[in-house]
């Protein structure tokens, strides 16, 4: 048995957490040095969404389950389907792709699902920057519906996909205000001008997943629990493989930056 980490690393201003008005780029700052004081010692600050993460129902119902009250046995160990929807920037997951994983043989009842497209491979999160995140592969709305369905039919509870968001990238409304402009004059989250720009960033606008900018996430959080921004997905070589999840926990939290593995006899080793 070989097991892969599938999980974007965190590093300060790393791409997924640090292009949307309410991100907090990953930082980390030494408190104390072993040349100062003889230990070594550091503060950590980030996005709840940083890198590779889990996405709960509790992120637009105040009634779901929130990281600390999770059942966890579903995320350990967990027999998951790999299936591959190549695509390139900015490209979509549509509806005939899960038409697609709806007729895949290897998918079986109550099954995870992760959906590789290739985006996290090779390190392109480094090589990108920014744009790694806002020109990311992401589900349309169709997509999103589609597989939603298909997901309650095989009781399926867990997706994962090398996509660094959900959906619809805040098209209408975040990326042409905020996130297209350059990265000075878009200061994070908690600055002044995030916080005047978030204050007008209503759910008719697009926050809270109102239609136009985060419609397919929310139809993917109503129906599983998302975990988006995995990567070396490609060194991955079974059909079928067990995945574990662990969110970091956070007491009363949305969802959590996680750690993923995968267990592949069929692996390729990472060089």
């Amino acid at each position: 048995m070989t097991v892969v980490n599938l999980t974007l690393p965190l590093y300060p201003f790393m791409p997924v957490g640090n292009v949307w008005a309410w991100d907090s780029p990953f930082q980390l700052t030494p408190t104390l040095t072993h040349r100062r004081h003889g230990v070594s010692v550091h503060q950590m600050s980030f996005h709840s969404e940083a890198g590779t993460r889990l996405m709960l129902g509790a992120c637009y119902d105040d009634t779901a389950p929130r990281v600390d009250e999770l059942d966890y046995g579903p995320l350990v160990n967990r027999p998951t389907v790999v299936f591959d929807v190549p695509k390139e920037a900015g490209a979509e997951i549509d509806a005939a792709d899960i038409d697609r994983l709806a007729d895949d043989p290897d998918y079986r009842d109550g099954d995870a699902v992760l959906l590789r497209t290739g985006w996290g491979d090779d390190q392109r999160y480094r090589t990108l920057g920014d744009e790694y995140a806002s020109t990311s592969p992401h589900f349309s709305l169709a997509g999103a519906e589609r597989l939603a369905t298909l997901l309650k039919e095989k009781n399926s509870d867990l997706m994962l996909t090398d996509c660094a968001y959900i959906g619809n990238l805040g098209e209408a409304y975040m990326y042409p205000e905020w996130s297209s402009r350059q990265p000075w004059d878009r200061p994070p989250f908690p600055s002044q001008q995030a916080r005047i720009y978030l204050r007008h960033y209503t759910p008719q606008r697009g926050a809270g997943g109102g239609a136009p900018d985060w419609a397919s996430s929310v139809v993917l959080h109503a129906a599983t629990s998302p975990v988006a921004a995995l990567a070396n997905c490609g060194a991955l070589r079974g059909k079928r493989i067990t995945v574990t999840v662990l969110p970091l926990f956070l007491a009363g939290a949305h969802g959590a930056p996680c750690t993923v593995w995968a267990t592949d006899d069929t692996v390729e080793e990472i060089r």
